[in-house]
């Protein structure tokens, strides 16, 4: 069915005759009525009564008009889209990101924007699957980790410290400890995220790289989870979380006296219909980056519960054990 038929039909139901609907659309009488025609057999309904010098709805035709219109508007909508895309505009930006970066990254520079700015959605993904869903299904991506992928084009945005969290009765706390070494976060028994998540990956570079070993690790695929248990002083939590639940942060310090972080990219198709105007998303994105996401990652400092309820239970893995999983 051809959306021109429909407006024909709404020129003809707003006008009330051919020869006014005619002329507001600048067709010939005759070809509107066999438009109409058309219309008709398309839809297998008779839409006029064409008795008398005013066209008449029919009740099929009353109904009709709801539909039409609706279309119209659909299609009104999409070809202005299409202008507007056409002219490398942006309406709308889907951005694919891991949990962690889009609660505090993508979240916190959503809330600067303004209504005049694209409209910012996410895809929740995996950090294996940022690079994909981007050449697929999103406009940016948040990786952390390493610009891998020579078909996007990247930008770095910051760096992010990793953070051994402890409960404030744990001696590191007692003492004021605001940095422990590598060598003594392994002799702790360690609340790690699983190896698919870039932050575990930076630690265990680390750990291989100053030649040392996990005395006792338990994973969990979530990072909060890490640090709510480490809190309520399960273990030491490792992630890139910002502070909650009342523990207790410290920054860890590499054989190469250098704290360890991981680096945080946005990434983006160079083909984008829309790279100008994404390419001014994503200046405003690293200029928010590089203040306040930096800013707020590097300040250290105990977190308030956000959340009610006793952590729960998990099993302990001694060394040389597999790690037990807590999600």
């Amino acid at each position: 069915m051809e959306i021109k038929r429909c407006r024909y039909f709404l020129a003809v139901v707003q006008d009330g005759t051919v020869t006014g609907a005619a002329k507001q659309l600048h067709v010939a009488q005759p070809a509107l009525s066999r438009q109409l025609r058309y219309l008709e057999n398309e839809l297998g309904l008779v839409l006029f009564d064409r008795t008398g010098p005013r066209f008449r709805l029919t009740s099929a035709g009353r109904q009709f008009v709801t539909a039409a219109e609706d279309l119209v508007s659909r299609a009104d909508r999409i070809e202005a889209a299409a202008r507007y895309m056409a002219g490398g505009g942006l309406s709308r930006v889907v951005v694919a990101a891991a949990q962690t970066t889009i609660n505090e990254v993508v979240a916190p520079f959503v809330a600067t924007l303004g209504p005049d700015d694209p409209f910012v959605s996410v895809r929740e993904v995996t950090a294996d699957r940022i690079c994909t869903t981007v050449s697929k299904d999103a406009d940016l991506g948040l990786a952390a980790g390493p610009a891998d992928d020579p078909t996007l084009a990247w930008r770095p945005l910051t760096d992010v410290p990793l953070r051994a969290y402890v409960a404030p009765t744990h001696r590191w706390a007692t003492q004021g400890r605001r940095s422990i070494t590598i060598a003594e976060l392994v002799t702790e028994h360690l609340l790690l995220l699983t190896r698919e998540h870039p932050a575990r990956a930076v630690l265990d570079q680390a750990v291989s790289k100053a030649g040392l070993t996990y005395a006792q690790v338990t994973e969990s695929s979530n990072a909060l989870m890490c640090e709510a248990l480490a809190a309520s002083d399960f273990g030491v939590g490792v992630t890139t979380d910002l502070p909650r639940f009342g523990g207790c942060p410290l920054l860890i310090d590499t054989v190469d006296r250098t704290t360890l972080s991981l680096q945080l990219h946005v990434c983006w198709s160079p083909q984008h219909y829309g790279v100008e105007a994404l390419t001014a998303v994503v200046d405003r994105l690293a200029e928010f980056a590089a203040t306040y996401v930096h800013d707020t990652a590097w300040r250290t400092g105990t977190g308030h519960p956000t959340t009610a309820g006793a952590p729960p239970q998990i099993q302990r893995t001694a060394k040389g054990t597999q790690p037990n999983r807590t999600d």
